[in-house]
């Protein structure tokens, strides 16, 4: 008896069978018979995986597989020369494994930017490029796959005119930057004028406003400020100039962070939750308060990994150098578990948990929102809208998850990035990536589909600085890193000039963590192999790494000079690491607020409390980055 449905069902029955068939059975049928690789990789290979259940596409579909890098959030331009709706598939299946690994296989790439510390900064991936603030003031657009600064405004500690100044808020989408300027103004800049130099931006207007702004965020074509003083404002940002569509009434006090779909806006507003406004009419749609939520799961910190200065150097940021991205490694992102019901309560009637919660940034993600508190909750809304109608539509479609926190690194209302079910938030000295399941709701927590990890947020525990900026994208996770680097002397138009050793002094860099799979066929699972050797210059190895071969006589003249410096700058680490103990360590340090050289030796923890605390009072203004 025949009982092959290829050979009893018309082809149309068995493309709707295949429809809803994973790719791992489709994978499977290819190897039944000849007529089935056929079928499926011959007669009918568009069919079946330009499926909506075989890739995911963007909006409007895909015409032309060339295009992919415009409409892609790709790091590594994982999707060039795609060649069929097969390849494309391949792609996207490595992909989405490698990310729900518990122990991804990820590459890294710490950027500097100049010697001044990253303040915000924004890929740019259709036009290859950094868009970054600083600490010192200033504006610099950096090449992506070179590092090279392409363009800069400089610091309004330099001069008044087209400036930028220190600890400027910045937001981005396609070509347009916004950011704050002194007063509660806002300048926006535009990309792409004719005649203008690849990273050009010129300014086509100021923005601005009679009450104290408190933050700002760019997407959907709008920009929503909001104040402290009971206001809020959209912009139309394609009209030229940008045309003020909406004027909000709002309560007080809003904490300054807001994010914004299509057709709202909503708004932190502290220990009250999350106001949510229509952003055409300004009309109050209700509150999502996280405090009414019922489902509670928790967070064990995971122990941290001790790291020598010496490697800290090593694996330090690298001014100029983007690829190639360091070796293959499954040790960055460390696994992390999530268990059922709350963390047991402090006993100490002072901590933060014990206290009344205040709620900082907020993000959302299509039906999910998710929102960060100082005690360290992180409350997920799977579906916002329904979660509007009363409190028990909020319990049924949200729950919170808690972490050990102290509230140290919530000062500045914290950050957060929600992307294809994932979301990323700071706990202190880490940043936690968490997985959600296809609803949009925490997984299974005995049988998780998708894993979730942490990585750490600097190079050495003395250097733990809040993170400024972080996000997820489709083959990376990107923040800003607090590590070791060389000063380098600056040449003309701010580039970086290497003139050999420099001091080494801490800074703020861009961290990329890459998660796109090898696409080479040496492995079936589309990883590259850990222990592959790779170019020690994307590793911090340098004229140090010992597998250098054949340098040039100079570089080895100057790899002796500068491991003798090494060695003076790090006499007291010897003693630090046999008792697995960094705190002793002194080395020459840079002022992180005003870029300023200390010709002494500074203990790095008196430096980094003095830093943190000229960096919080500084006025600036919070917001909320998209993804």
């Amino acid at each position: 008896m025949v009982t092959d449905p290829l050979t009893i069902l018309p082809p149309e029955i068995v493309l709707r069978i295949l429809d809803f068939a994973p790719i791992s059975a489709v994978a499977s049928l290819t190897t039944v018979s000849k007529a089935w690789r056929g079928f499926i990789d011959v007669t009918h290979q568009d069919a079946i995986y330009s499926s909506e259940s075989k890739t995911t596409q963007p909006p409007g579909g895909v015409r032309d597989f060339s295009l992919l890098c415009d409409t892609t959030t790709s790091f590594t331009q994982f999707y060039k020369d795609t060649t069929s709706w097969k390849d494309l598939c391949r792609r996207q299946t490595l992909l989405s494994r490698n990310w729900a690994d518990p122990h991804p296989v990820v590459r890294e790439s710490v950027l500097q930017v100049g010697n001044d510390p990253v303040w915000r900064f924004r890929p740019d991936f259709k036009r290859r490029i950094f868009i970054s603030t600083s600490q010192a003031g200033g504006l610099n657009v950096t090449d992506m796959d070179s590092g090279q600064v392409l363009w800069r405004l400089p610091s309004t500690l330099d001069q008044d005119d087209d400036a930028v100044r220190p600890y400027a808020h910045l937001e981005y989408q396609d070509g347009m930057a916004v950011f704050d300027r002194e007063g509660d103004a806002v300048e926006v800049w535009q990309a792409d004028f004719p005649g203008a130099t690849r990273g050009e931006f010129r300014r086509i207007a100021i923005l601005d406003h009679d009450c104290q702004t408190r933050g700002f965020q760019l997407s959907y074509g709008t920009l929503c400020v909001v104040s402290t003083q009971g206001q809020g404002f959209v912009y139309d940002m394609t009209e030229r100039p940008p045309r003020r569509t909406t004027q909000l009434s709002i309560e007080q006090d809003a904490v300054g962070h807001l994010d914004q779909s299509h057709d709202v806006v909503i708004y932190s507003m502290g220990a009250r939750g999350y106001h949510v406004y229509d952003k055409k009419s300004g009309a109050f749609m209700g509150a999502l308060q996280p405090m009414h939520c019922t489902e509670r799961y928790h967070i064990l910190r995971p122990p941290r990994a001790t790291t020598s200065a010496t490697a800290a150097l090593l694996g330090g940021s690298h001014p100029g150098r983007v690829f190639p991205l360091g070796k293959p490694s499954r040790e960055t992102l460390v696994p992390i578990s999530i268990a059922k019901g709350p963390l047991p309560p402090p006993t100490d009637p002072e901590h933060v948990r014990s206290l009344e919660d205040e709620w900082g940034a907020g993000m959302l993600d299509g039906d999910l929102f998710v929102g960060f508190s100082r005690a360290g909750r992180v409350f997920v809304c799977s579906n916002w809208r329904k979660a509007l109608h009363d409190q028990s539509s909020l319990a049924h479609h949200s729950s919170v998850i808690e972490c050990e926190s102290d509230g140290s690194s919530f000062d500045l209302g914290g950050w957060l990035s929600v992307r294809n079910h994932r979301v990323m938030f700071e706990i202190q000295d880490r940043v936690y990536i968490v997985a959600l399941d296809d609803n949009d709701k925490v997984q299974d927590v005995d049988c998780p589909a998708r894993g979730s990890y942490c990585l750490i947020t600097s190079s050495m525990p003395q250097l733990t600085v809040p993170v400024s900026f972080m996000a997820l994208y489709d083959d990376a996770i990107m923040t800003t890193y607090t590590t070791l680097a060389w000063r380098q002397p600056n040449g003309p138009d701010g580039i970086i000039v290497d003139q050999g050793h420099s001091r080494i002094f801490p800074t703020k860099s861009i961290r990329i963590v890459s998660l796109a799979p090898s696409l080479s066929n040496d492995n079936d699972d589309g990883t590259s192999k850990v222990e592959a050797p790779q170019d020690s210059r994307a590793t911090g190895g340098g004229l140090w790494d010992p597998d250098q071969e054949d340098a040039p006589p100079e570089d080895v003249l100057r790899s002796r000079a500068g491991l003798l410096q090494l060695i003076s700058m790090l006499e007291g680490e010897i003693g630090a690491e046999d008792d697995d103990d960094d705190e002793g360590l002194e080395v020459m340090l840079t002022d992180f607020q005003n870029g300023d050289v200390d010709d002494d030796w500074e203990d790095v923890d008196d430096d980094e409390n003095e830093n943190e605390e000229q960096e919080l009072s500084n006025q600036h203004p919070d917001a909320h980055e998209r993804t």
